[in-house]
């Protein structure tokens, strides 16, 4: 009986691992929250959407680059790709510089580690760049709820960079004020 339970818990292990690594494997578009703004000088509302790159069949790395690209509901918005991230959610900041439009933030995702750098984007004549340097987290700040920028209420085009260290061995969120492009 023993023997018996062991092979139906490794059969459920094993094909729980191949259905996930299928799902994976799907270049796959992620509409389950979506994220809308004024992103760029045309006024109208976008919404952005999560393309995936294709993983490999074991889900240690990706067919190809591994390359996330937000793609935009206006076909004339040119989409960001960011290199080297497998995932994430893009998260409408609002109008950090006040110039109108909404400023992009995402959390890049990888396959190991709890460092994961937070980039800001800005949409600037006519083309995506960093409204900030990309900010270096830790999950201890996510897990702390500590977000890593919020526009600053005194100075106009500025915002309060949240960001992870380490020092002696510990892991401690310092703060700085920065200004936004």
């Amino acid at each position: 009986m023993l023997l018996f339970k062991s092979i139906v818990i490794t059969a459920l292990f094993f094909s729980s691992v191949h259905f996930l690594n299928q799902i994976g494997n799907e270049k796959s578009i992620n509409h389950s929250r979506r994220v809308e703004g004024h992103f760029t000088a045309t006024g109208r509302k976008e919404s952005i959407s999560v393309i995936k790159p294709k993983l490999n069949a074991d889900g240690t790395g990706c067919d190809g680059k591994c390359v996330l690209t937000l793609r935009f509901s206006d076909e004339h918005t040119p989409p960001i790709k960011i290199e080297d991230c497998i995932g994430g959610t893009p998260v409408n900041l609002g109008d950090l510089d006040g110039d109108g439009k909404d400023e992009i933030g995402i959390l890049r995702e990888w396959f190991n580690s709890c460092w994961h750098n937070y980039n800001v984007y800005t949409f600037k004549d006519g083309r995506w760049e960093f409204a900030v340097p990309p900010i270096r987290t830790h999950c201890n700040q996510w897990e702390n709820g500590l977000k890593p920028i919020v526009k600053d209420q005194v100075k106009k085009g500025f915002a309060k960079i949240n960001y992870s260290v380490m020092v002696k061995s510990h892991i401690i969120t310092e703060s700085k004020i920065v200004k936004v492009k």
